[in-house]
């Protein structure tokens, strides 16, 4: 394949009209997302959205791994080591492109289909949910694992983590849990499953259709499409795993405070692996990421995308200008010692100031980029 990270073409329809189609393509980083991605896709949007042939997009990956691993973060450590607490330019631009890409995506008004195959993680996750049919298949993995390297559920993870189903949006927030197409249909972040063989038989079937000026209509239509599919082949669906765990779930993140139900989830001794893993990921996960991901889902109840965006460009600015995303990073991705010494080590060291610091724009002297979202 190409060394284009993203590569553009189209599928023919009748009429002189096309599906377009973004392609990841960066398979030895599991098309994980640099800025150059983020920049190319956001500039191709444009494009799309003045060509009047152009009627459905569809963000699909290189290879069979991963949709997307998260964000392309090297760059991002050397921006760290670089900087210290100085201003991170890098990191800001990095964060409020690719949230400004976020919204865009949420916003965009031809439908748009996102096929989620193998790993959907972080930055993957802010591209799949964007799309009004997020595609699911076999071997999807979905997780937010951000509390793992310093960070929190970015993206518009404050916003579409909220409207997932009970309490489960903020236990997959705190634990990085990984879920699977079954889990992503049953807590809403999937709307439809369709085996990853059947892409092409799906391109074909939208090829086929007859397109309408009314971008509505079109959604309509691309949606029993879809649904038929999905009805073909509802026997590969995997097990559940969070469903038969839901009631558990919904009783130990009732509680009135975050440690109340960190140590509610942290107290099981059960012998599941599916949630003693996510428990462990709670347990060693860097404890300013734990506290930004309950206090963001809470803040973000109710509010809509753009606020909740600003929230996290606050938050995930301010991990990288106190040093828990470099250290999360370095322990993680960069000499992979799985031994991060996060600094405060437990939310009982992370005082009401400390807190505060994190949820405030650190800048005086410059405005939050996403100001005008």
């Amino acid at each position: 394949m190409s060394e284009q990270p993203v590569l553009f073409s189209e599928k023919a329809c009748g009429d002189g009209k096309k599906i377009a189609i973004a392609t990841l393509n960066a398979e030895q980083s599991l098309n994980s997302l640099s800025l150059e991605m983020v920049d190319l896709i956001a500039a191709q949007a444009d494009q799309w959205e003045s060509d009047d042939s152009i009627v459905a997009i569809l963000l699909d990956s290189a290879g069979d791994r991963a949709f997307a691993a998260g964000g392309d973060i090297r760059m991002l450590y050397e921006s760290m080591v670089e900087c210290g607490e100085n201003y991170n330019a890098y990191a800001t631009d990095f964060f409020s492109r690719e949230y400004r890409l976020n919204h865009r995506l949420h916003n965009f008004p031809k439908p748009m289909i996102a096929w989620g195959n193998g790993i959907v993680m972080g930055g993957g996750m802010g591209l799949l949910e964007g799309a009004d049919f997020r595609v699911v298949t076999e071997s999807t993995r979905i997780a937010m694992p951000e509390v793992t390297i310093g960070l929190l559920p970015d993206v518009g993870g404050t916003w579409f983590l909220n409207q997932a189903r009970g309490n489960s949006g903020l236990f997959l927030a705190l634990t990085g849990a990984q879920i699977n197409a079954t889990d992503a249909l049953y807590t809403g972040l999937a709307d439809v499953f369709v085996p990853h063989a059947e892409k092409a038989a799906m391109l074909d079937q939208l090829a086929a259709l007859s397109w309408t000026s009314s971008a509505e209509e079109n959604r309509v239509q691309m949606g029993k499409v879809l649904d038929a599919l999905q009805s073909q082949h509802q026997s590969l669906l995997p097990d559940a795993q969070l469903e038969p765990h839901v009631e558990w779930i919904e009783e130990m993140t009732s509680g009135a405070s975050l440690e109340e139900v960190t140590e509610a989830i942290t107290a099981y001794e059960g012998d599941n692996k599916w949630l003693s893993r996510a428990v462990g990921t709670l347990k060693r996960g860097c404890p300013a990421s734990v506290f930004l991901a309950y206090e963001l889902n809470k803040r973000g109840r109710g509010l809509p995308l753009s606020e909740c965006l600003k929230l996290e460009l606050v938050g995930t600015v301010n991990c990288a200008k106190y040093g828990v995303f470099r250290e999360g990073v370095r322990a993680q991705i960069i000499e992979k010692d799985n031994t991060p010494n996060f600094q405060p080590g437990s939310l009982a060291e992370l005082t009401s100031e400390m807190r505060e610091q994190y949820l405030t724009w650190p800048w005086a002297d410059r405005a939050n980029p996403l100001a005008d979202l």
